[in-house]
């Protein structure tokens, strides 16, 4: 496949222009209806994406053949001038069209992508099973991850539709965070039992490739909306430890209840709380690093010299972003 023409402008640039710029490239249509003006005239509601972010866009009239003929997931040619209203950022297009199977690039390029490199978290992964001592444990782990089909879907999966690690590689690079954090944990509280933890660690959210897919965009897969990742990740497991004769009876048990209640209580999808002090601590790293992660990508897309974020509705407030360290000038 051919690769993205050099005179596309990746959304995150395109939304730092001035209204009143004209941008032509192609990008991954992820949304794409119609609504209605004041006046009952309907006019076409799109967003785009690429691998550096998303941007919605309105066509105001001519789009009836481009409607009949697009679907999610297409690779459209768009050219268009931006519109800022309320000072968010969006695109007024005059034209669109699907791009040719000569002109798309793969529309995984239009994906986010980990910065951890699929071969360095296969090699973390490796060094971090070589570390459990517990060989219960570790046999679990080397029947998991030494299957080399699934190894690849976990290097290659998100961690997460929209809000943490939502990119191509993320659920592993999520992963290996929180082992990291689960390590300096158990150095520092020397009652938590380390191999559990980090295992737990390992595992808390491997049903999460089982949940997503990649096919198109990031989204649930049926299996994935009507079980949900902790009970995929749940079964998975069980039928792993079930294979390996002689597995005892106990650490099965917690090992399954970091998985279940690592989220919390049921507000957030965990069907149990957090009863052991090494399913609390998973809990923390897991909530530190999600966290963390988001926090990283609001930054990321709010203007350079804005203070506050936009509103995360998710998280119920503005985030702030000016440096603690940074010199005022002088009054003079």
């Amino acid at each position: 496949m051919p690769a993205t023409p050099q005179t596309t402008l990746p959304i995150a640039q395109v939304r730092e222009l001035p209204a009143g710029d004209r941008v032509t490239g192609f990008y991954l249509l992820t949304k794409c209806e119609t609504r209605q003006k004041r006046d009952g005239a309907p006019y076409l509601v799109l967003a785009l994406r690429d691998s550096s972010g998303s941007m919605d866009a309105k066509k105001w009239e001519d789009f009836d053949e481009f409607l009949a003929n697009a679907a999610i997931g297409d690779i459209v040619k768009v050219e268009g001038i931006v519109d800022r209203y309320r000072d968010i950022p969006g695109l007024v297009v005059s034209r669109i069209r699907i791009a040719t199977s000569a002109e798309a690039p793969d529309r995984r390029m239009f994906l986010a992508h980990s910065s951890l490199s699929a071969a360095t978290a296969q090699a973390q992964t490796t060094e971090h099973i070589e570390s459990i001592e517990n060989s219960w444990l570790k046999s679990l782990l080397e029947a998991i991850f030494g299957d080399e089909e699934f190894q690849g879907k976990f290097l290659e999966a998100p961690g997460g539709k929209l809000w943490h690690h939502a990119a191509l590689g993320g659920l592993a690079e999520h992963t290996l965070s929180i082992i990291e954090i689960a390590d300096a944990m158990s150095a520092h509280y020397p009652e938590l039992n380390r191999d559990l933890l980090v295992t737990g660690a390992f595992l808390h959210d491997i049903g999460k490739v089982f949940e997503l897919s990649t096919e198109v965009v990031i989204d649930y897969t049926s299996d994935g909306r009507l079980l949900g990742h902790i009970v995929q990740g749940t079964l998975f497991i069980e039928q792993k430890i079930a294979a390996i004769e002689g597995f005892p009876a106990e650490l099965r048990k917690q090992l399954l209840h970091l998985i279940l209640s690592h989220q919390g209580d049921g507000s957030m999808g965990s069907p149990v709380k957090p009863l052991t002090l090494e399913a609390i601590v998973l809990h923390y790293c897991d909530e530190l690093d999600s966290k963390i992660n988001a926090f990283r990508q609001i930054r990321a897309v709010t203007p350079v010299g804005q203070e506050f974020s936009d509103y995360v509705k998710l998280m119920e407030r503005f985030f702030y972003f000016k440096s603690a360290t940074e010199e005022r000038p002088s009054d003079e």
